[in-house]
């Protein structure tokens, strides 16, 4: 009987929404092939046992689920462009879509609710039925308990990559893939329309929403996704609060949210009072056309020469993962015994998509353009170590080689900037008071219509000149016009918390499993018997099978006081 409850303690919580009679009769005959004395053994419940054991045992029912962003995302086959989810993934929006809400916002609110309230919220979510509030709370413990490995498990920028990844799945999205040509990170499909979504995790105080303002021009220009949100771009913005005082897993604080969405209509007053304004500024000649009528070719009017060009960040993307691998072939070749020298081409692929240079602004230091932006040193080396700490020798001349690579972009783009025909042009207008001031350029677009402003923006400094947009934490968070963000919620995270929370919930659970191992009470003495009996006692069969069945059966687990004797 022992060996029958650590079996059901260690695998049975662990499976608790999957039980079925082929599972249960599994773990039955796994100790039957070991005999053992009959003994009376109350069952384990959390009834008798103490209050840390019951903590101890309700913590090891929230499953571990794997943090692993490539396990999360999601692929497509190159023929059809169908979406693969991988296990890792079908496990984590198993849970995550028990999550009360039909939109981003609503889920972030009922996450937040279930802390405070969390048997409240689910006696009224999932009323009587059994399977459905064991299955609510352990998908809210799961997001819990998720969230917290992701946040307090890795540095800034690996965390912000799995936490895109969690996101995503919370809101039956996919990542969008570098070289994808848009700002956004992941696309929202909780409501069933697709939003792109571009976004920001940073620490309070230290928030900055920014980006290629050339990519967000084209975004919404020429938005991939029209009929969501007005074919405009969404962030989503989180600031974390911690206690710096705790390290690794014992981290605990809250995580913000915030949202807003740039469109055609706000863009250039959003960006006006930015740390960056001068990208809103609109050329005389054109501003004039448009006002006039013109609604195409209004940039063909300055007479440019043409680009040489300035790249984006998704353009420049390619030179960086080049410069790399030059550089981790060059040091290999120097020091051919270095644990340098064993990273391969998919040892390459996976350190770039942790790097995540296009995107990841946390390994860049306050210039953040890619091309003229230097990397942080620190930083990067931290994301190093975080990937090959465990290879002696290795974390500085690897974090030097990618320093090299993005110097080497930067003075490359140098070279060209200098080069450039169109630059001196654009700086010789400029000179000329030939662009309006901000505030004048954010008055006439707001008189143009929806074809004039994509021209517009399309002839505005910043696009022309491929400049970064930068809003501070205090712009980003405007709850007023032109941003109005929108504040979501706020979670609270950290291992402490986790527990918590389960606090909350605790005699629901009690009450629930409680029952089942009643039920499993009866199942495990009815087939001692027998079996001890010279299975000659059919009446003891007839009742373990009854039982067995009544454990998996949504009779049972629906109704508290059915009577499985």
């Amino acid at each position: 009987m022992s060996e029958l409850y650590e079996i059901i303690e260690e695998e049975y919580l662990k499976q608790i929404s999957d039980m079925d009679l082929q599972t249960l009769i599994g773990m039955i005959e796994e100790v039957l092939d070991s005999p053992a004395p009959l003994k009376e053994e109350a069952p384990p419940t959390m009834a008798n046992v103490s209050d840390d054991q019951a903590m101890e045992m309700l913590l090891k029912m929230i499953p571990d689920i794997e943090v692993s962003e490539i396990g999360w995302s999601d692929v497509r086959t190159p023929e059809d462009q169908q979406e693969i989810k991988g296990p890792q993934r079908q496990l984590l929006e198993g849970y995550l879509e028990n999550i009360q809400g039909s939109t981003f916002g609503e889920k972030i609110q009922s996450v937040s609710k279930f802390y405070t309230e969390g048997s409240a919220m689910v006696a009224e979510q999932a009323g009587d039925s059994r399977t459905q509030r064991i299955m609510q709370v352990i998908s809210y413990l799961v997001f819990y308990k998720t969230l917290t490995k992701v946040i307090t498990n890795f540095n800034a920028a690996s965390a912000g990559f799995s936490f895109e990844s969690f996101l995503a799945a919370l809101v039956n999205g996919k990542q969008i893939p570098t070289g994808s040509k848009t700002i956004a990170d992941y696309l929202d499909r909780a409501t069933g329309e697709t939003i792109p979504v571009s976004l920001k995790l940073y620490r309070h105080g230290g928030l900055e929403v920014g980006g290629s303002y050339t990519d967000l021009v084209n975004d919404l220009v020429s938005p991939q996704y029209p009929e969501a949100i007005g074919g405009g771009m969404r962030y989503v913005v989180c600031t974390k609060e911690f206690d710096t005082k705790r390290k690794g897993l014992e981290q605990q604080g809250k995580i913000n949210f915030y949202q807003f969405d740039f469109n055609l209509d706000n863009v250039l007053a959003i960006l006006a009072s930015s740390r960056l304004p001068d990208v809103a500024r609109l050329p005389q000649l054109v501003v004039s056309a448009l006002a006039a009528g013109q609604q195409v070719g209004a940039v063909e009017l300055l007479n440019l020469p043409a680009k040489e060009k300035e790249l984006s960040a998704e353009e420049l993307t390619p030179l960086f993962d080049k410069a790399l691998e030059q550089e981790i072939k060059k040091q290999a070749e120097e020091n051919p015994d270095s644990p340098i020298a064993e990273i391969d081409a998919e040892h390459l692929k996976k350190l770039l998509a942790a790097l995540d240079w296009e995107k990841n602004d946390n390994i860049f230091n306050k210039e953040k353009v890619r091309g003229k932006g230097a990397l942080n040193k620190a930083l990067v080396k931290a994301l190093v170590r975080d990937l090959y700490g465990e290879v002696p020798d290795i974390v500085g001349p690897l974090r030097a080689a990618i320093v090299n690579a993005n110097a080497a972009v930067v003075n490359s783009q140098k070279a060209a900037a200098k080069k450039s025909a169109r630059n001196q042009q654009i700086d010789d207008m400029i000179g000329k008071d030939e662009f309006l001031s901000v505030e004048e350029s954010v008055r006439q677009y707001s008189l143009l219509g929806k074809a004039q402003k994509k021209q517009a923006l399309l002839s505005s400094l910043g696009y022309l000149k491929t400049h970064h947009f930068s809003l501070n934490e205090k712009q980003a968070l405007n709850s007023s016009e032109p941003t109005n963000t929108v504040y979501v919620g706020s979670i609270n995270v950290g291992r402490a918390l986790v527990a918590q929370v389960l606090g909350q919930v605790r005699n629901l659970l009690n009450a629930e499993v409680y029952e089942i191992f009643q039920s499993l009470k009866i199942l495990s003495d009815s087939l001692n018997q027998y079996f001890a009996g010279g299975l000659e006692n059919d009446s003891l069969a007839g009742t373990a099978r009854t039982s067995a069945t009544n454990i998996s059966s949504t009779e049972i687990l629906q109704s508290g006081d059915e009577d499985v004797g």
